[in-house]
């Protein structure tokens, strides 16, 4: 019997959690959007045959639902993977987990009080000079690492300029959009040990002509 998906959020990443549940051997069921437009859109594009615009409507619904997928801006990543765990269901979330350690948690505690599942979407482990990185720490080709240092330098423009993705508000800013890719690989390759010091820089100064 195949898993039970719902989606959450009809932007742009839909599409690949869509087809990598599907490339698993697992069902979407429903697309929830707050926007029934963009939601519609979505559920058609990707061959979704349930929409809602409304999460606990959508979960009392369809109670064969086993897992969420979260995909909306960093702000809602805890409230909607909080209701999904305490619906039952497991959880798959964008990065980042949450807006703050506090939130993360609330978020832990629910997993295991519910005895679900929460995941994370850290893909940047999937790409292929990830798994040959891996290898080599693995078998010691490298030897014992003493430090890493994990930098993302983003020269391509800023995706969505004025959207909700450069809004503090709604995407927590700084480490919390994408610079968390690259501290969790350094953790990963490490075998994420429990960090010391923290030492972080930041700036608010963006190139807006490209």
């Amino acid at each position: 019997m195949s898993i039970k998906i719902a989606i959450i959020g009809a932007g742009g990443m839909a599409a690949y959690h869509a087809n990598g549940f599907r490339a698993a051997g697992a069902e979407i069921i429903a697309l929830c959007d707050v926007n029934h437009g963009a939601a519609h859109k979505a559920a058609t594009k990707l061959n979704i045959a349930k929409v809602y615009t409304d999460v606990a409507e959508m979960l009392k619904a369809l109670p064969e639902i086993d897992a969420i997928s979260v995909i909306v801006p960093n702000k809602f990543h805890a409230p909607l993977a909080l209701q999904g765990l305490k619906a039952g269901k497991h959880v798959f979330c964008e990065k980042p987990p949450a807006m703050s350690a506090k939130e993360m948690a609330e978020m832990q505690a629910a997993a295991t009080k519910a005895k679900k599942t929460l995941m994370f979407n850290f893909n940047n482990r999937a790409r292929p000079e990830s798994y040959a990185m891996m290898d080599y720490v693995a078998d010691g080709t490298i030897g014992t690492i003493n430090s890493c240092q994990a930098k993302w330098i983003r020269r391509a423009g800023i995706p969505g300029f004025g959207g909700w993705f450069t809004t503090k508000a709604l995407s927590g800013g700084g480490p919390l959009i994408d610079l968390l890719h690259m501290i969790d690989l350094a953790m990963y390759f490490m075998g994420y040990p429990e960090p010391a010091h923290v030492l972080g820089q930041t700036f608010s100064e963006f190139i807006t002509d490209k």
